[in-house]
């Protein structure tokens, strides 16, 4: 029986410890805290129920405009961080139930790599298997300009666990996580800044993209300051001062520094066994995500961008399966939905029209806009559109940029699309059900063939 190691408890590790058991081997998976990794503990989870609440925060808010009273609206903080960690905690349950289902036996504790098919943990117990598979994920940037030891300067790991509504956020970085948890507590009550040192909002999206975030953070009130850097946040008389490159300050009570994470591969005896390190801390692994040691494969943040779970849930599953048969099972990166839970939500996958131009590649662009969907407005939310990329005479679908409500799970149907190598008619072709949001991705493929019926 084949015996694999899995380093490390989080999305690619759980998935990976449970495929290899599927396949027949026996699994030992090592994590020195929570399984479930920080996506399920300090990311995802968390993030999302946060976001749940403040949505609902917001829905009672404008519940007058359905006809609904609804009374006196407010916040009970408390409950709404409990119900957070009763989410989080059920489905960390439901991992840790998984693993023991498929008999997993996990260890926990910290661990290092001691060579092929050895891993060295803390207490000085050694484990010996086959294969390994590091799976160690990544942790918050803290940047060295600003005052760590002082508690109200935080990471996306902390502000997760904060008593109180901060009167005034800034939040340092304009990307995903800065962007979630800007639309998160400007709901709650907080006033929000977000200090982006690019020239938008999620820089890995279309400028359009940014721009639209953007135009829809100011409605919310969120103020947004691009193209600046910050140089360190300094104690005030009433609360901090984030101080800018261009001689502005930004008064806070709370700084979140989300300004991006980094590979937790230092320290971890990847390099003294002979796994390659690339210089920013990433193991480096081929397209099998074998790494540089024969027998470890490397799955998950710790293996490179995009820092994604659901990419790390594809790469756990393809390092067990290839450790376990010793296949040349590959990953496909070509089409990997990136999801913000902003609000508006944002979504996108594949070739962007801004990537295509940089490229001087060829291709069409099919559009249109959530206000003329019926659900969009029946739900008071048609702001945002939907935008395809495609080849030239609505040929394959290459990839897809959308803003707006729930894209980040109609995505997915433009996503197999251009997986299965299919066309902008046959999306066209596909009849999407009325009323619902899904309709704007087919009516979107219409107008890219000069047959929009509900749009111009």
């Amino acid at each position: 029986m084949t015996r694999v190691l899995v380093l490390g408890g989080g999305p690619a590790g759980y998935v990976a410890a449970m495929r290899a058991a599927q396949l027949g081997a026996a699994v030992t998976l090592v994590e020195a805290r929570e399984v479930g990794g920080t996506c399920l503990n300090r990311g995802c989870i968390p993030t999302k129920a946060m976001v749940a609440g403040a949505e609902r925060l917001q829905h009672a808010r404008v519940a007058a405009e359905f006809g609904v009273v609804v009374g006196e609206v407010g916040l009970d903080f408390p409950a709404f961080m409990a119900r957070k960690e009763r989410v989080t905690t059920r489905l960390r349950d439901g991992v840790a139930q998984l693993l023991k289902g498929r008999k997993v036996d996990v260890v926990a504790g910290r661990a290092s790599l001691a060579g092929p098919g050895r891993l060295a943990l803390d207490d000085g117990r050694a484990l010996e298997g086959d294969a390994v598979i590091l799976a160690t994920g990544s942790e918050p940037v803290r940047l060295p300009v600003f005052d760590w030891t002082d508690p109200r300067v935080m990471t996306s790991d902390e502000l997760l666990a904060i008593d109180h509504v901060p009167p005034r956020l800034a939040v340092v970085g304009g990307g995903v996580i800065g962007c979630e948890f800007a639309s998160v507590f400007t709901r709650l009550g907080s006033a929000v800044t977000v200090v982006e040192m690019m020239d938008q909002l999620l820089p890995g999206e279309d400028k359009r993209t940014g721009r639209s975030l953007q135009q829809a953070f100011k409605k919310a009130g969120i103020a947004v300051v691009l193209k600046t850097a910050v140089e360190g946040v300094a104690a005030a008389a009433d609360g901090l001062a984030l101080r800018l490159a261009d001689g502005r300050e930004v008064a806070a009570d709370v700084v979140l520094v989300s300004v991006g994470r980094r590979p937790v591969s230092r320290g971890m005896g990847f390099e003294e066994a002979g796994v390659t390190i690339d210089e920013r801390g990433f193991v480096v692994v081929d397209g099998t995500l074998r790494t540089s040691l024969d027998g470890v494969f490397a799955a998950g943040d710790v293996a490179g961008p995009p820092l994604l779970a659901h990419w790390a849930y594809h790469q756990g599953a393809v390092a067990a399966e290839n450790a376990v048969t010793g296949g040349r099972l590959g990953v496909e990166r070509g089409i990997v939905p990136n999801c913000v839970f902003s609000s508006p939500e944002v979504a996108s996958f594949g070739l962007t029209e801004d990537r295509a131009a940089a490229e001087g590649r060829a291709v069409e662009v099919a559009h249109v806009r959530f206000n003329g969907n019926s659900k969009a407005v029946i739900e008071g939310e048609d702001d945002g559109y939907v935008r395809i990329v495609c080849e030239p005479g609505g040929g394959r679908v290459l990839g897809a940029s959308l803003i707006g409500p729930r894209v980040t799970e109609l995505v997915h149907e433009l996503a197999l699309t251009a997986r299965a190598g299919l066309t902008l008619a046959d999306v066209a072709a596909t009849i999407h059900a009325h009323p619902t949001l899904s309709e704007a991705v087919g009516e979107a493929a219409l107008a890219g063939l000069g047959r929009g019926m509900h749009s111009l």
